[in-house]
């Protein structure tokens, strides 16, 4: 059985949150939808989503997000929030109540993928939405809406840190990457270029030890055929190895 997940944007439509150069609620809101969608698409995940639209307190928007989050049948579960302090503030962290490595891992995801500073893991078990929950929960501090240079980090690298805030929780709950065939050529003889260095291989099975010669980058290559193996596609040459079909490496000219 997939293990499930429950993530959430902190504070609400009526409770905002911290408002700077970003709105904290409103960035929350893509960076959840975001990550929900990479983790039941682009993985093997099962899970659920929440954002409050109807608190007009504080005290009810965390009653309510919790209990949300308590209601379903998950194993672990994230709440997202941006930080806000000084203009000069910098940085992402997570926050936990038992889960350091996790949040450790959390923090240097996000740090990395928005080239900003990685304030590390935080334990904070004074937070409601950590003590209450009745599963491992980690917080997200995405970054800071009260700094250009976080600002614009996140906007330049939104994918990027949904990404790998996706990766760390996939890799949390054993999640597997779906294979998608659209990246593959499936039919179709000729020329193929070599887009980026990859390997021939004298097997379909893409093995190191069936590896015979690197690829290099501009290369051309006749192809004779196109041979499905599992859930990806393999291109047969005419001296009969094979190159990988996927359109980051290979191009048909």
């Amino acid at each position: 059985m997939v293990k499930q997940f429950v993530i959430s944007s902190g504070h609400g439509e009526k409770v905002p949150g911290a408002i700077g150069i970003l709105n904290e609620h409103n960035e929350a809101k893509k960076v959840v939808d975001r990550v929900y969608t990479i983790l039941t698409t682009q993985y093997n995940g099962k899970g659920y989503k929440f954002h409050d639209t109807t608190s007009t307190t504080q005290n009810k928007n965390l009653e309510t997000i919790v209990n949300y989050h308590n209601n379903k049948s998950r194993l672990l579960d994230i709440s997202v929030h941006f930080n806000s302090a000084s203009a000069s503030a910098t940085g992402s962290e997570c926050l936990y109540y038992d889960a350091k490595s996790l949040s450790a891992a959390m923090a240097k995801a996000m740090a990395t993928a928005l080239g900003i500073t990685n304030r590390g893991a935080k334990e904070r078990k004074e937070l409601y939405f950590l003590k209450n929950t009745i599963k491992p929960a980690i917080l997200l501090e995405v970054c800071f809406v009260t700094s250009k240079k976080d600002a614009a980090a996140y906007r330049e690298n939104f994918e990027k840190l949904c990404q790998a805030i996706a990766k760390v929780i996939a890799e949390e709950l054993d999640y597997t990457k779906k294979v998608t065939i659209s990246n593959y050529y499936q039919s179709g003889t000729g020329k193929y270029k070599i887009k980026k260095n990859c390997w021939a291989y004298n097997s379909l099975k893409f093995d190191k030890k069936n590896r015979v010669e690197l690829c290099p980058k501009n290369t051309v290559y006749t192809i004779v055929g196109v041979v499905r193996y599992g859930n990806v596609y393999r291109l047969k040459t005419k001296s009969g190895l094979y190159i990988t079909a996927k359109k980051e490496f290979v191009q048909k000219v």
